[in-house]
């Protein structure tokens, strides 16, 4: 078989594969729970020079809905604080301190970042979903291009080669197409499954706090109640 189809051939699997790692990229930036690959896009400006957010400060996750950023340096915590409001502007920031034992017993005071995904309300959810089948589809109609020009140029390179071997190669490009189509269906599955739970999270969140208000008042209407009854039977007496 001639070297220029295996080219063509390997071509196409590096543009399959870039095309779906790209599409993953952005489906991470569309944040919903606490990626912390995420905050990659993080610059923070340290006297005049770009640092990445791994040199500036260490990350835990809170939970699947939230970060706490260390700071190395208490100095780095505004810089540090900028550089996520950059990149991504939609994450709630909290300013926070808590108490550190060290081995000796003593106790400092450590500050720290609270970083909070934002909550899918019906807005969000709908911009989500948008943009989540938006990306999917531009991902879909590069990956058919691709394929489709490799088909072409396979086909020019192939006129001498024998039927039996070209029908290795259609066999080979269909199941490297069929490997890359399923994980890019498989990305934007599991996407659209994500926006749906936090969407549903969302909306059982404010059931809990409607019904939690509704308790409140009725606690209060009921201990009014109880003032306006003992003050009747004081003034029959």
């Amino acid at each position: 078989m001639k070297r220029s189809i295996i080219s063509q051939y390997e071509q196409l699997k590096g543009r399959l594969s870039a095309y779906c790692a790209m599409l993953y990229y952005r489906y991470l930036n569309l944040c919903i729970k606490a990626e912390e690959a995420s905050l990659l896009s993080v610059a923070v400006l340290i006297e005049d020079e770009p640092k990445s957010l791994e040199d500036t400060a260490n990350i835990a996750k809170d939970g699947e809905y939230a970060f706490k950023v260390f700071p190395k340096y208490d100095e780095d915590l505004l810089p540090i604080a900028q550089g996520i409001a950059m990149a991504h502007p939609e994450f709630k920031q909290e300013h926070k301190e808590m108490d550190l034992e060290m081995d000796d017993g003593q106790k400092i005071k450590v500050k720290y970042i609270q970083v909070t995904m934002p909550e899918v309300d019906k807005n969000r959810y709908d911009l989500l979903k948008q943009a989540t089948n938006a990306f999917y589809e531009e991902c879909k109609a590069k990956m058919e291009v691709v394929k489709s020009e490799t088909e072409g140029k396979i086909a020019i390179e192939a006129v001498d080669e024998k039927p039996e071997m070209m029908d290795q190669v259609r066999k080979a490009i269909k199941e490297l197409d069929e490997t890359w189509t399923g994980k890019r269906e498989q990305l934007h599955d599991d996407k659209l499954k994500e926006i749906e739970e936090a969407y549903a999270k969302y909306q059982q969140d404010q059931t809990a706090a409607e019904q939690k208000r509704r308790e409140e008042e009725m606690a209060r209407g009921n201990r009014g109640q109880s003032l306006d009854m003992k003050q009747l039977q004081e003034e029959q007496e």
